[in-house]
């Protein structure tokens, strides 16, 4: 036995309750069992449940607002109307690792979202994610760990490499092969750095479900259940239950697990052309007619008439131009609560030739318990997440097909969903079963309490532990 109680933290991203707890339970064993001795129960995401906000709000016990972060891409300032890529340099706070290693025990984050660029200002062992520019940049803390796992284990590969070109097949392959390098990874620093505190993310599953997503799911208006590919989803949920298996069995029989995911998944049944629609409405305003759909940033937008414009993805990040505020502001500050009534007006409920969507939208401060960096105005979540926001102008139509979805924004067999997963199950984990009401900010205190660590005050969240069991 080690001296120490060690702590396993086992990411599957996009990992829905329906999936492991249900359709995919008889093929993971490992985590079945899990179940069976511990605590376990649909786990509440973030507004937005998508990655890089996600991961980190269940890394820091600190929500998107307070972070900032509130999605892959971000406004980095008011001085400009652009976008750009989140990294691990855009979080400012603490996270479970830093913790950790701060109270004097051994940590390893691997592949968890945002650890690109791999932080200097600890002692932690990192091995950086999907955000990784590509194999040859630096990607592990310390930095000559790099050179170690490539010479073992090959190029550093946290993502699989699709542009949306691979078969089926290919796909389910890649991911194979990504995941055995990640699980091979996390055995490696298991054996060599003897970390109390590791935690590993596996993004093959997230990958998964966007590509094949109608296989799995008979509730998807695509499902063909005689399509192969949902038993070679079901082979790879298989595989990384096995891998989960193995690496406990290597983390020692003191060892506690915790499987979490960030969010969920569900089928996509098609988008809204929330930019089209805002232009239709006299809130947006082009210098030029586009001549086909055409991204925002490449279309002439007349900012001078513009009072709102958006960011397309798995939801809708609505930004108002206001005069003072924004680099050619024009709609007056004190127009604001007018302007977000009309919005909600607009977007709640989206009409189109006989068909409606209705939506879910919020306003960040009343999401978050602060509101850092550049907030959208509204976040619209189309249908509450059965429809994808496009943000190209110049389309015939304002509601899009799946195909037409999948054409704008690369592979979209799924959407993402509101609730993930969570098993804990270790020594001192009483066996309450499943429980209800668990939050993704629930973790990071669980992780430290589990630890014995103190929990920071900033911190959210209860422990899992002390959930009740809900009704069977």
């Amino acid at each position: 036995m080690r001296a120490r109680p060690r702590l396993v933290v086992v990411g599957l991203d996009c990992a829905p309750p329906a999936l492991v707890f249900d359709r995919y339970r008889s093929a993971m064993p490992t985590i079945a069992r899990a179940m069976g001795r511990g605590v376990w129960g649909p786990l509440r995401s973030t507004v937005p449940p998508i990655t890089v906000p996600a991961w980190a709000s269940m890394t820091s016990g600190r929500d998107p607002g307070e972070i900032g972060l509130y999605g892959f891409r971000n406004r980095k300032t008011r001085g400009a109307y652009a976008m750009t890529t989140s990294t691990a340099d855009d979080v400012h706070v603490d996270r479970l690792w830093d913790l950790v290693a701060r109270a004097g025990r051994s940590a390893a984050a691997l592949y968890v979202p945002p650890t690109w660029p791999p932080p200097r200002s600890t002692s932690a062992t990192i091995v950086s994610c999907m955000l990784t520019p590509g194999p040859d940049a630096p990607h592990t803390h310390p930095p000559a760990l790099a050179e170690e796992l490539r010479a073992r284990f090959g190029p550093h590969a946290p993502d699989l490499d699709d542009d949306g070109s691979l078969s089926p097949d290919a796909v389910l392959a890649g991911l194979h092969a990504i995941a055995r390098q990640h699980f091979d990874v996390a055995e490696h620093v298991l054996a060599t750095r003897d970390p109390d505190f590791l935690m590993l993310v596996e993004l093959a599953t997230d990958r998964l479900h966007h590509a094949l997503w109608p296989a799995m799911d008979p509730h998807d208006p695509r499902h063909d259940p005689a399509s192969p590919h949902g038993r070679g989803a079901r082979d790879l949920y298989r595989y990384l239950d096995a891998r989960i298996g193995q690496l406990m069995e290597k983390a020692g029989p003191d060892a506690t697990l915790l499987v979490v995911s960030d969010h969920g998944a569900r089928p996509l049944l098609g988008g809204v052309r929330v930019n089209e629609l805002l232009r239709r409405a006299g809130w947006l305003a082009l210098k030029t007619e586009p001549s086909s759909e055409t991204p925002l940033d490449l279309a002439n937008v007349d900012w001078s008439r513009t009072r709102a414009w958006s960011e397309g993805g798995y939801y809708a990040r609505v930004f108002l131009n206001v005069h003072g505020r924004e680099p050619d502001g024009v709609l007056a500050p004190d127009a604001i609560d007018d302007a977000k009534r009309a919005l909600e007006t607009l977007l709640g409920r989206v009409t189109e030739n006989g068909r409606t969507i209705e939506s879910r939208l919020e306003h960040p401060e009343r999401a978050y318990r602060e509101v850092n960096g550049v907030a959208p105005d509204l976040l619209c979540f189309f249908g509450d997440l059965t429809h994808r926001s496009l943000g190209g102008v110049g389309a015939a139509k304002v509601i899009a097909t799946i195909d037409e979805v999948e054409a704008d924004r690369g592979r979209g067999g799924a959407n993402h969903d509101w609730d993930g997963i969570f098993v804990l199950a270790g020594p001192d984990i009483d066996g309450a079963g499943r429980t209800l009401g668990a939050s993704i900010l629930d973790v990071a205190p669980t992780c430290l309490r589990l630890m014995g660590l103190d929990v920071p005050s900033t911190m959210r969240g209860r422990d899992l532990r002390a959930l009740g069991a809900a009704p069977r």
